[in-house]
């Protein structure tokens, strides 16, 4: 089976616990919600996704070099 690499980006609280980004190899046919799974985050959480900067479902399939960034929730007061 094929593979493709991207590039995650990390904002918030997942910053801190992950850094500024990464690299994943994923399947060919990798979604963002497998690639959120392969990095140990709960993909039930209420994050937001963009892939290369235009607003992402979790179910969107990722190519090759794709920038996925993950937002969590904002919260306050």
């Amino acid at each position: 089976m094929s593979s493709i690499t991207i590039t995650v980006k990390f904002f918030g609280p997942l910053r801190e616990k992950m850094g500024e980004n990464r690299e994943v190899t994923i399947p060919e046919s990798g979604t963002i919600r497998a690639a959120v799974e392969g990095l140990s985050i709960n993909p039930q959480a209420w994050y937001l996704y963009s892939v290369n900067g235009e607003h992402a479902r979790a179910d969107a399939q990722l190519k090759n070099g794709d920038v996925l960034t993950i937002i969590p929730p904002i919260s306050g007061g």
